[in-house]
């Protein structure tokens, strides 16, 4: 598609999108006089105003201007149950009224540990928290202290959160700073972070297995552990090659390194997560979202000899880790409703409409002889307009963020709201799948003219 007909036809589409959301941009001129640009969550901001929500129903997000979007977005895929889902809301208004927050445990903490671990075998022991963030610096501080070493390794582009080692190398902008792509530089990609954590993080290719090995092989003696995104979700989802990951575990077990799994959005692909999926046995594991009922919560875990550092049984535990929210018995509640829901059933219908949903793009930007590619993955899937599927991030960065800006508004002008793509949620059906691609279709016909 020619810049100058995408630009036309994307000024034409914000002014459309300008007028018909006039609440929403009110609310963003208010929120600029109390918020840093209007904003306090990066991800939810784009140029010229966010939509603002109201409420959610089902597979609906209602905005202020009143629209009911169909969500492929979903929280950014923490409300696998869609909005408001009945079960959870009656075990939040349950629970709100005998109260939000105690200074003693509860049983509930025990009842979603127990049932963590019966999902997957690889959490022998578990930990609660707040945030995906939160969950991720616990595993990087517990991988430090168990092997007596400093330094971190993650995959060029990946999120993780926002920690200091987490933010080296998330998503660096393209160019020489990088350094080759078999051997990335660790690189600071937002203001603040402290020399320290820079030299302390290692960057590697996602899906080079060999350079993977050589890497960690060569920084064994100082490097504690790995932490990957299975699907690298926030790093274009550039799924694994055949093999990668069951290598990746051989190089790190036979380096003394610790793996961590960072399954805080891949842990919706299966009811086992990614490591079922793939036949991985991660040390340690990250968990949000989903494990929540898309409340404020968070799980980290794993093998029992490291989550023993923070056993106070016997004296002080060598990681304190205590949280006024830790297992608040609101994300549990939500969390084990959720949990309740997701039978194999369950994530058989999500699936099979996803794959029938990434089918079904697929045919679309054929017929409209856009070069575009869908990736699936449970009930994930994206978009990239690129000659062929990227297998890490350096290759999905070069996709067109022009054609994403201008696909995203007209599919808000149509009533759907997604991301480069999105999530599929339980409560979708065929005609919630029909109508994307009905409205996608209607683009591309747009465009063409």
């Amino acid at each position: 598609m020619a810049n100058r007909k995408t630009q036309a036809s994307l000024d034409s589409l914000v002014a459309e999108y300008m007028d018909r959301n006039p609440r929403s941009r009110q609310m963003f001129e208010r929120a600029k006089t109390s918020l840093p640009g209007g904003n306090t969550r990066t991800g939810v901001y784009f140029d010229p105003f966010p939509i603002y929500a109201d409420r959610g129903e089902g597979v609906y997000l209602i905005d202020l201007d009143g629209h009911r979007l169909l969500d492929f977005v979903n929280n950014n895929t923490a409300l696998i149950l869609g909005h408001a889902h009945p079960a959870v809301v009656g075990a939040l208004q349950d629970r709100v009224a005998k109260g939000t927050g105690f200074s003693r445990p509860l049983a509930l903490e025990v009842e979603m540990a127990e049932c963590l671990r019966e999902r997957i075998p690889s959490l022998e022991r578990v930990r609660f928290c707040s945030s995906g963030t939160e969950a991720v610096l616990n595993a990087i501080r517990a991988s430090r202290a168990f092997t007596g070493k400093h330094k971190i390794a993650k995959f060029e582009g990946a999120y993780h959160g926002m920690d200091e080692y987490a933010m080296v190398s998330y998503l660096p902008p393209p160019g020489p700073g990088l350094g080759p792509a078999h051997r990335p530089r660790s690189f600071s990609t937002s203001a603040g972070l402290t020399p320290e954590a820079v030299e302390n993080v290692i960057v590697l290719p996602f899906n080079n297995p060999e350079a993977c090995g050589e890497i960690i092989t060569e920084n064994a003696n100082d490097l504690a552990a790995v932490i990957v995104d299975p699907l690298s979700t926030a790093a274009g989802m550039t799924l694994p090659a055949n093999g990668f990951l069951t290598r990746l575990r051989e190089i790190t077990e036979g380096a003394g390194v610790l793996l961590i799994f960072d399954e805080i959005i891949s842990f919706r692909v299966s009811r086992g997560g990614a490591q079922e999926r793939y036949n991985v046995r991660p040390d340690l594991t990250c968990m949000g979202k989903v494990v929540a009922g898309g409340t404020p919560g968070s799980v980290f875990g794993g093998r029992a000899d490291v989550m023993a550092l923070y056993d106070p049984t016997s004296g002080a535990p060598r990681i304190p880790h205590s949280g006024t929210y830790n297992a608040n018995p609101i994300a549990m509640v939500a969390g084990l409703a959720t949990l309740r829901i997701l039978t194999p059933g369950a994530y058989d219908k999500l699936n099979s409409l996803t794959l029938r949903l990434g089918s079904k793009l697929d045919a679309v930007f054929k017929e409209a002889d856009i070069q575009a590619q869908v990736t699936v993955a449970g009930s994930l899937f994206r978009v990239h307009f690129l000659p062929e599927k990227p297998h890490n991030y350096r290759a999905a960065v070069q996709d067109d963020a022009a054609m994403h800006k201008w696909l995203t508004f007209s599919l808000l002008n149509q009533g759907i709201y997604w991301k480069q793509g999105g999530n599929v949620s339980l409560p979708m059906q065929d005609t919630h799948i029909d109508q994307l691609v009905s409205s996608v279709r209607t683009a591309l016909q747009q465009i063409g003219k």
